[in-house]
Formats: structure tokens, sequence, C-alpha cells
């Protein structure tokens, strides 16, 4: 059975993406599932999408894959003002006058949710996979947990936090079997966090992050990729975006 890389949030930063799938291969991934939010922030939302689609094109819908659609129909000026100098606004701006239109289309007719082998994916949770509430903690991950019971497979992998994080069931428990990888029974609920490709939040640690699954073992890995940080954030500067989304790359 195919290993599956895990990828969310890769938020037009193609380095990034490119850094890892390399290492996804390296350690055994040939099957790639996309957990939403290919495109905002970053520079290179086209080359991002075409990348995903030639990869097989597994992906579910994120909030900013929503927001393109909008910002497509309404133009620019819609976002609001003072857009431009605005992280988020501008990454969706520039998204939007960057996709051509088989991508948008494409963008525009994912999935909110997506069964996998030994799981199921989310962008942000599984209760309300369209408000796309966050799971930060245990309260927050209990009511996904709950409509995980009802899966065949209970696993359940998200990103949109950009943290990396594991909610297991709090009456059952995962094997640890050493500081990033780790059992998931059968028969228990789990939340796992895949974390963020193009933008992670961990303090000191701006590494991109995903998740390697094994199915078959239901070895679940967190992973952490190097890449050219420096050349993301030059892109993302040369694309004319706001210098706080470069900054939130090096910091």
């Amino acid at each position: 059975m195919s290993r599956i890389a895990l990828l969310a949030d890769i938020h037009a930063n193609l380095p990034a993406l490119e850094a890892v799938i390399a290492d996804a291969h390296v350690r055994g991934a040939d099957r790639f599932v996309f957990l939403g939010d290919i495109v905002g922030y970053g520079a290179s939302p086209a080359a991002c999408v075409e990348r995903v689609m030639e990869l097989g094109g597994e992906c579910v819908m994120g909030n900013h894959d929503v927001a393109i659609k909008g910002v497509r129909m309404r133009g620019r000026h819609g976002i609001g003002a003072g857009w431009e100098t605005d992280a988020f606004a501008a990454g969706l701006a520039h998204a939007a006058g960057s996709l051509s239109p088989d991508q948008a289309a494409w963008l525009e007719q994912l999935p909110f949710t997506l069964d996998i082998p030994g799981g199921c994916v989310a962008h942000a949770n599984l209760h309300d996979p369209e408000g796309f509430g966050y799971i930060l903690d245990a309260a927050s991950a209990a009511p996904t947990l709950r409509k995980l019971v009802h899966q065949t497979d209970m696993t359940g992998f998200f990103g949109h936090t950009h943290m990396q994080a594991v909610f297991p069931d709090p009456y059952g428990g995962i094997e640890w079997l050493d500081s990033n990888r780790f059992h998931v029974p059968a028969d228990m609920p789990c939340v796992v966090m895949a974390g963020s490709v193009g933008r992670p939040r961990h303090a000191n640690d701006r590494r991109a992050a995903w998740v390697l699954w094994d199915p078959e073992s239901r070895v679940a890995e967190l992973c952490r990729t190097e890449y050219d940080r420096q050349r993301a954030a030059q892109d993302i500067l040369n694309a004319g975006l706001p210098p706080s989304a470069a900054r939130s790359l090096m910091d």
C-alpha cells in the first residue's frame, strides 16, 4: 500500500513545495494528498496549483481557495480599502490575477472532505468543514473526534492552524515510536494536524511542515523540511506583495 505525503497550507510558496516533494520521495512517499490553501500570501499561486495538479490533484478546499472565486468575480477593488498592504488580501488579489481560467475552475470545484486509505482529510476540521473553525487544543478537537467515531477509518488529517499537533481520543492513546513517529490504533479516533508547507508558525522553526502516513502500518510521521526561505521571501517582494508576508518566512 502507498505511503502518503499529506501537505497543507502551501500558500503559493514554490520553493517550499518543491523541497517537500523531493523530501517526501526520499522518505518513500508515492502518493500526495493536499489539505487546502494552495494559494494566498506567496508569490507563485499558478505554479503551485499546476504542481498539485501534476501530482494527481487530490486536494480539499481551503479558506483561501474558497475566497479566490469571490475576488475573481468582484475584482480587486471588492476586497476592501488598503488591501495592497494586507498580506491576506494582497495574496488573494495576486492569486486571482495569476491563475489561468482552467486553474481557477479546478480550484473552485475542490471538495471540502476526502477519504484516503486509513483516514480522511479536510482543511480545518471534520465537524464543520465549510466553516473553517480552528483545531487548537483538545477542546476544539473534540467535535471532530466525535465525527471520526462514525468514519470507517478514524484518523483525520487537517491543516489551517499552520502548526503540527496530535489530539487522540482522550479515552484511548497513541503509541509514540520516537519523537516524530506514532502509531494510531485502527479503532481509535485521532486528529492529526499537518502543519504548513509554505507558512509554518512554529516558534523558532520555519522549516516546511507536513505529515507522512503509512495506512498499512498506521504510522504517521511529523516531518520538517529545509528549503530556501530567502528565495521564497525575495519572490514575495519581487511580486510586489507586502513585506510582512516575506518577513513571516524569516522571523
